[in-house]
C-alpha cells in the first residue's frame, strides 16, 4: 500500500525569518513546505502546485494579502487559506473570512500555535473535499433515479391506469360496491404516484435548466382568480370558505402562466388539507416599492415552529390530525423552485392552532420605456420572514 503524500503548505510572507521559522516547524511535523516572498510568486506556485494550505501575510509590498486571498479563492478553491499578520484587527479578520479565509494567525506566534492552526486547516480541507464528494454522489444518484423514474415507472403506471379504466368500463354496474371502492382506491393511488413522478421530474428539470416555461407579461388578478375558480369546488365540498380579496389593479409580472397556476392551486390545495370545516382560506395581494406580494392565508391547524423551516424540503410532510397524508411531499418544493425560477421568493409564517400564511413575492414587470426594470431590485426578504 502506498504511503499517502504529505500535505503541502505554501507560505507567502516578505519576512525571511517568518518563512524559515514556519518551514522548520512544519517540516518537523511531516509537512511539505513551499514558500514565496511576494504575492505574484506565491500565486504562480499555487496555480502549479495546488497546495493543501496557504499561509498568507496580510501586509506585503506589491500585491496585498487581501488581493491574494481573492485570487486563491477563485483559482485554487481547494486550498485552505490562513491569514498571518502582525496587524490583526477584527475588521481585517472579518474581511479576510468573507473573502474565503478559514482562519488567521496573529504575529508573533509559536511553533505549536502554527502547527495547531495548520492541523485544523487540514481537517477542514478534508471535510470540504468529503462534503463535495458526497454532493457529487448525491447528484449522480438523483440523475440515475430520474432516469429510472422516467423510463421504468411512468410507462407501467400508464398501462395499469388504462387497464383499470377498461375494467371499470367493461364491468359497469355489474361491479359490487366493495369491488368498485377497491378499484377507485387503486385509481387514486396510481394518480398520486403519477403526480409524484411529474413533480419530481419537473423539479429535476428546473435544477438542470431544462424546464420548459414561457416568459410573458401576466395579469396577476386573472391568474389568482383562475386559481380560486379551480379550487372552489374542493373548498365547497369540504365546507371551507374561499375568499378572494384583491385590489382593483396589480402590476403585471413576467412569467409562465401554467406553472404559476400550479403554484397557487398547490398552496390552496395544501390549505384545504389542514383547514377544518367552516374554516377560511383568503387570497389577497399588495404592492410596495419593490414587490408584488400574494398572500394565501388559512385558519387551519398551523405548522409547529420547529417544522416550519423544513416544509419546502423534498418529501417532507407535516403530519396533521385532520389529513390522511396522501400528498407527494414534493408540492411545496416544486412551488419554491418555480417561484425562484421567476426571480421571486416564497415564505411561510404559521402559528400552531391559528393557521398558516404563505407569501409569494414577485418583481413587477415594467414595460419598455419606463425608467426602471423588473431586474433592477433583487429580492430582499423583510425582517421577520422565514423561508
Amino acid at each position: 500500500m502506498m504511503k499517502p503524500a504529505a500535505p503541502v503548505v505554501l507560505i507567502i510572507d516578505d519576512e525571511s525569518s517568518i518563512r524559515d521559522g514556519c518551514r522548520q516547524a512544519l517540516e518537523k511535523s511531516g509537512y511539505t513546505v513551499l514558500d514565496a516572498e511576494e504575492g505574484d510568486e506565491g500565486i504562480k506556485i499555487a496555480r502549479n502546485a495546488k497546495p493543501d494550505i496557504a499561509l498568507i501575510d496580510l501586509k506585503m509590498p506589491g500585491i496585498s494579502g487581501m488581493e491574494i486571498i481573492e485570487i486563491f479563492s477563485r483559482d485554487v478553491p481547494d486550498t485552505v487559506l490562513v491569514m498571518i499578520t502582525g496587524y490583526a484587527t477584527i475588521v481585517s479578520a472579518v474581511e479576510a473570512i468573507q473573502k474565503g479565509t478559514y482562519d488567521y494567525l496573529p504575529k508573533p506566534f509559536s511553533p505549536d500555535q502554527l502547527r495547531a492552526v495548520v492541523r485544523r486547516a487540514i481537517e477542514h480541507r478534508n471535510l470540504k473535499i468529503e462534503a463535495r464528494r458526497l454532493r457529487e454522489e448525491k447528484e449522480r444518484m438523483e440523475k440515475s433515479f430520474i432516469t429510472f423514474v422516467s423510463h421504468e415507472m411512468r410507462s407501467p403506471l400508464v398501462v395499469i391506469r388504462q387497464y383499470i379504466e377498461a375494467l371499470k368500463a367493461v364491468a359497469g354496474e355489474r361491479l359490487e360496491k366493495d369491488m368498485a371502492e377497491i378499484i377507485e382506491r387503486c385509481s387514486a393511488r396510481i394518480q398520486s404516484l403519477e403526480t409524484l413522478i411529474e413533480h419530481w421530474l419537473d423539479i429535476s428539470r428546473i435544477g438542470e435548466g431544462s424546464f420548459a416555461w414561457k416568459k410573458e407579461p401576466l395579469n396577476l388578478i386573472q391568474l389568482i382568480g383562475r386559481s380560486a375558480d379551480e379550487m372552489a369546488p374542493l373548498c365547497k365540498e369540504k365546507g371551507i370558505r374561499l375568499t378572494v380579496d384583491l385590489p382593483d389593479q396589480l402590476p403585471e409580472i413576467l412569467g409562465d402562466q401554467e406553472s404559476l397556476l400550479r403554484v397557487f392551486t398547490n398552496i390552496i390545495g395544501n390549505a384545504t388539507k389542514y383547514t377544518p370545516e367552516n374554516g377560511n382560506i383568503v387570497l389577497s395581494a399588495s404592492v410596495d416599492d419593490y414587490y408584488v406580494t400574494v398572500r394565501i392565508a388559512d385558519t387551519g391547524t398551523g405548522i409547529p415552529a420547529d417544522k416550519l423551516p423544513l416544509i419546502f424540503e423534498p418529501f417532507y410532510r407535516v403530519r396533521g390530525k385532520e389529513e390522511c397524508q396522501r400528498g407527494s411531499g414534493l408540492g411545496l418544493t416544486f412551488c419554491k423552485k418555480i417561484i425562484e425560477l421567476h426571480g421571486g421568493a416564497i415564505t411561510a409564517d404559521s402559528m400552531e392552532g391559528r393557521g398558516s400564511t404563505f407569501l409569494v413575492k414577485f418583481l413587477p414587470h415594467v414595460r419598455a420605456g419606463h425608467e426602471e426594470s423588473n431586474t433592477a431590485k433583487p429580492f430582499r426578504p423583510t425582517q421577520g420572514e422565514r423561508a
